[in-house]
């Protein structure tokens, strides 16, 4: 009896430390692909999250920059699809302060959803989301819907709150070119090439920055 009590310990100890072994090795994948976004390299990141996704389906962190990883490469309509997936899981994200509803918020109006954005930023308000980016993103759909006068008060709020918001000067800019400002709009583009030069709107910005010198 005492021999067969042995064994059976040994072996629940051997099934922990699989598990243990297991649950390790997920996290250093979601770690690997937290790392390779952070280095720009967005197309690996994907893969490694992907594959992180496929062992361990409910990794909300390695959700969110799987769909960080999309949109950073221009993937919108996946990257929505992730964020709305992570949202209607209705599990906790750690820290997220509205970021979800934000990111939600920025993918809608790149994709001219716009009842769907101003939904989402609301939802971020009531989540307490960045006040700079509350006014950054209102000051977008302002300027999406045809009030870039509007716009532009919203952008100042924001960069009066954070000077160092990059979205605030990328919809300033787009802004001012469109009241008729191209010194305004050249100087809030160049600022926004400074703080997110691998931002994926940054090609098309530095075009227009050209075309405004």
């Amino acid at each position: 009896m005492a021999k067969k009590t042995i064994q059976t310990k040994w072996l629940l100890l051997g099934v922990l430390t699989v598990m243990l072994f297991f649950k390790v090795s997920l996290y250093a994948q979601t770690e690997k692909g937290i790392e390779l976004f952070n280095a720009y390299e967005f197309s690996k990141a994907e893969q490694v999250l992907r594959d992180n996704l496929k062992s361990d389906p409910g990794n909300i962190e390695a959700g969110y920059y799987l769909g960080l990883s999309l949109y950073m490469q221009k993937k919108y309509e996946d990257a929505l699809n992730v964020f709305k997936g992570i949202k209607d899981s209705k599990k906790e994200i750690p820290h997220n302060n509205g970021r979800l509803e934000i990111m939600i918020t920025r993918i809608c109006l790149e994709l001219k959803k716009y009842p769907e954005a101003l939904q989402s930023l609301e939802e971020a308000k009531a989540a307490k989301a960045d006040p700079a980016d509350i006014h950054v993103y209102q000051g977008a759909y302002y300027l999406e819907t045809g009030e870039p006068k509007k716009a532009i008060k919203e952008l100042e709020k924001a960069i009066k709150i954070d000077p160092d918001n990059a979205y605030a000067y990328f919809y300033a800019g787009y802004a001012y070119v469109r009241l008729g400002h191209p010194a305004d709009a050249e100087k809030a583009l160049k600022r926004f090439l400074e703080l997110a030069p691998y931002a994926p709107e940054a090609e098309r910005v530095k075009i227009l920055v050209d075309a405004l010198c």
